[in-house]
């Protein structure tokens, strides 16, 4: 079944993309590692405001891990556990998020079905993988999303994988808005995870959030693949011990 979720996937794909080697040229900005707040590093160390000075779209999440981040246009929006979707201010801080310009970046038009899976292979098909960083602003309406958010964390902090355990999950039957995130190549995965990392706004600002599924959309696509990597490491990292983060673990927060 799932097989032939994919192949419906690419048959409902329509193409307009610019070729890859025309678009290289960006930076991914992150700060701290995934794997530091899979431990419970969740102790912010750079500014919202910072944030944009090296980026206008991204993901993340807050101090205290309290909500998931969406930064798209240059605006950092907070995706909190109550459902609710603020715009937050300058000083505002992040323990762990990427960003990066889109700028003009490349464009594509397209549709999928086939859930989340179907997704990532309309993705795959018109961004190739080269081993880069890309990062994405998906713009569409969309059918049956689910997202999800966490709860402002007490010291001391426990590791995400309990945190995700208490997780808000918020279903929308039918969404317009913006998916943004990255996909990270598999040499990163000593300091992030690996494949794509995808969190959702909707258009009027009342739904959001890190993104578990999404069963089919029409989608207008943004992207940039990048080509150069700059990392925040603050000072809590030196606390935890990061070789003890399993792929498993990382699989079990993105994803469910």
């Amino acid at each position: 079944m799932k097989i032939k979720r994919l192949l419906s996937a690419l048959l409902l794909l329509a193409v307009v993309v610019t070729p890859l080697s025309a678009l290289c040229g960006g930076t991914l900005y992150q700060v701290s590692t995934l794997q530091a707040l899979m431990q419970g590093d969740y102790y912010g160390a750079v500014s919202a405001g910072a944030l944009m000075e090296r980026g206008d779209t991204g993901l993340g999440t807050f101090d205290a891990l309290d909500g998931e981040m969406v930064a798209v246009n240059g605006m950092v929006y907070k995706a909190a556990y109550d459902g609710s979707i603020t715009a937050v201010g300058d000083e505002e801080l992040s323990p762990f998020a990427n960003v990066a310009f889109i700028g003009d970046g490349a464009a594509a038009e397209s549709s999928f079905e086939g859930g989340y899976d179907g997704l990532l292979t309309a993705l795959n098909f018109l961004v190739p993988d080269t081993n880069m960083p890309v990062v994405f602003r998906v713009e569409g309406s969309y059918v049956n999303v689910k997202v999800r958010s966490v709860p402002a964390q007490q010291e001391p902090y426990p590791p995400l994988t309990g945190v995700v355990k208490n997780q808000a999950v918020f279903e929308a039957a039918q969404a317009s808005g913006v998916i943004v995130g990255f996909r990270f190549p598999a040499y990163m995965g000593d300091i992030n995870t690996t494949g794509y990392h995808l969190h959702f706004l909707s258009n009027d600002l009342t739904f959001g959030g890190h993104l578990l599924d999404v069963e089919s959309g029409a989608i207008q696509l943004r992207y940039n693949v990048l080509d150069e990597f700059t990392m925040t490491l603050p000072d809590s990292v030196s606390l935890y011990n990061l070789a003890e983060t399993t792929d498993a673990e990382i699989e079990t927060v993105e994803q469910h």
